[in-house]
């Protein structure tokens, strides 16, 4: 198999293989005795059997592996396998078959004293349904309501707790989601309460990036199973931020010897990396009755799905070399970077394209009634390919892309500068690399300019920062619901005085200047709320701010 052809098959599978001095210290760490039953329910490259298999040599010299057990569906699994082994694989204790099944030889325990691994990331879409709501019931009873958007790491940790034996450990390599994502917060809170004490390790140090991904890894570590019946705690996991594995290796013995040391919490790590007088000053601002939330204002939506940018995506000069009217075609706005200030025009548009931006939209309902141009395009698409993309089957037509909702404003996806809401005075829709914002109820014009003059503020984005996530190199990530919980500061500032800021700010950020303008949004605003020294505020607000970037690209 080819190394794209090799690195396709693990994505399919949500395969990503921990390093060996990761899984080594890892398991140093929860196999304690050489006779204690270990379970890996998804051992792909062997990894971390390997590390068990050295930890029980360590402990014990040729100690049994006999009470190792394991699961995987990758054929190529068990080949790995019998390498480590030098031996045939023992398919008694080493099942082909999915872990979330549950259909185990009956040789095997019913509990593990260890169950230790690195399970595999994919999205919910891609697990089976029945398999996937007979687990959910399973955990239900069990106690958790885990959102059935989850993904698949986090039904193999959550089943694994039922699996542990009482006083038993698990110990884990997560994707950085179990930090933020909204599913994450019960599983969190389900295995605070099954176990005497939890900690998170995060990896500054990107674990998988020849697999092709530079998110970060989470350490998760779960000591002496107990019974859920006695303990409703809803506390959340302390987390320590470490540079790299002898980092990790060093906090672990800390951790173990409960040594005293700073750390904050997963579900508020980046709050938490905040000064006490910076969590303050926030707090305070946030308490106040002209700070709400974002989707108060608005909701937020995904752009347009066109399953295929480069066909359904035109320049000026592919619209030419298709012979295509103009009169036919939508126009869009394809990529946040082309919307620099605070509103979007025809104007912009138009430089867009003459910029050689991909700002048409081919978007057919009835090509009947296309000019043959349109018609001769359209046939180029393979009618095998048509059929086989999934995006396709959603619509109605395979070719209607565009679904007649132009938003209010437009929201970036992802930036390392954080969000702008930029007003849609062109009329044109978005793909869903921008954001669609809709704004509620009657809102006048200058209601609106002054909720995306506030997003600008250093408040709003220190709230920003606190709501999304750091993505890929380093970028801030926000889900449309996430999005929504943006803290924003909306006074009363007279119409006039709203309209000259709007446009000074427009023409500060077109300049390039993102600093000034949001310096310009912070003397305004918290002038307007009254009762702060604005000099101070702001100072501390940025510091905050400057802190919070660091620890993204950390």
């Amino acid at each position: 198999m080819s190394q794209p052809d090799a690195r396709r098959a693990k994505k399919d599978l949500g395969a990503f293989y921990t390093h060996q001095a990761l899984s080594d210290l890892i398991c140093k760490w929860v196999i304690q005795s050489p006779d204690e039953s270990v379970l890996e329910p998804s051992f792909g490259g062997c990894g971390f059997i390997r590390s068990v298999r050295d930890r029980l040599s360590a402990i014990r010299e040729n100690a049994s592996l006999s009470k190792l057990y394991g699961c995987d569906i990758d054929q190529s699994a068990f080949a790995h396998l019998s390498e480590i082994f030098e031996q045939p694989v023992d398919l008694c204790r080493f099942h082909d078959g999915d872990f979330l099944a549950q259909d185990f030889p009956q040789s095997w325990p019913r509990e593990f004293d260890v169950v230790v691994g690195n399970p595999p990331y994919l999205a919910y879409q891609k697990l089976d349904v029945q398999r996937r709501e007979d687990v959910l019931s399973q955990l239900k009873t069990s106690g958790l309501n885990l959102d059935r958007r989850a993904s698949l790491w986090a039904y193999f940790v959550a089943l694994s707790v039922l699996y542990t034996a009482k006083g038993g450990r698990n110990a884990w390599v997560l994707p950085s989601s179990f930090l933020y994502a909204n599913y994450s917060k019960a599983l969190r809170v389900f295995l605070s309460q099954s176990f005497t004490r939890c900690c998170a390790f995060e990896l500054k140090e990107r674990q998988f990036l020849l697999e092709g991904t530079e998110e970060k890894s989470i350490v998760l570590l779960c000591e002496d199973r107990k019974s859920l019946a006695n303990d409703s705690r809803t506390i959340d996991i302390p987390l320590v931020r470490c540079d790299g594995v002898k980092d990790v290796d060093i906090a672990i013995k800390s951790w173990s010897l409960r040594l005293p040391r700073r750390s904050a919490h997963c579900g508020s790590s980046v709050f938490d990396s905040l000064s006490v007088g910076q969590q303050r000053i926030f707090q305070r601002i946030e308490s106040n009755h002209n700070a709400r939330s974002l989707g108060d204002y608005l909701s937020v939506r995904i752009g347009l799905v066109t399953g295929n940018n480069r066909f359904f995506l035109l320049n000026e000069e592919g619209r030419l070399k298709a012979a295509l009217r103009k009169d036919e075609l939508c126009e869009v706005l394809p990529r946040f970077q082309f919307a620099s200030g605070v509103s979007f025009s025809t104007d912009d548009h138009d430089a867009l394209i003459s910029g050689g931006g991909k700002g048409y939209l081919v978007s057919v309902s009835d090509s009947t009634a296309s000019s043959s141009e349109m018609k001769n395009y359209l046939e180029m698409y393979p009618d095998e390919d048509i059929a086989a993309c999934s995006t396709f089957k959603k619509r109605a037509i395979w070719s209607n892309v565009e679904d007649g909702s132009p938003p209010d404003a437009f929201l970036p996806v992802m930036q390392h500068h954080g969000p702008r809401l930029v007003l849609n005075l062109s009329g044109v829709n978005c793909t869903n690399s921008v954001y669609r914002a809709y704004f509620k109820d009657n809102q006048t014009l200058a209601e609106r300019k002054l909720l995306s003059l506030s997003l600008l503020s250093t408040f709003s984005q220190v709230s920003s920062e606190m709501c999304g996530r750091s993505y890929g190199s380093g970028a801030l990530k926000h889900e449309p619901r996430e999005a929504e919980r943006i803290k924003v500061l909306m006074p009363r500032i007279g119409q006039r005085a709203v309209n000259l800021a709007f446009s000074q700010v427009d023409r500060i950020l077109r300049g390039g200047n993102l600093v000034e303008a949001r310096q310009y949004v912070d003397r305004i605003l918290l002038k307007a709320l009254g009762g702060v020294d604005v000099g101070s505020t702001a100072a501390i607000l940025d510091s905050s701010l400057q802190k919070m970037k660091a620890h993204r690209h950390r």
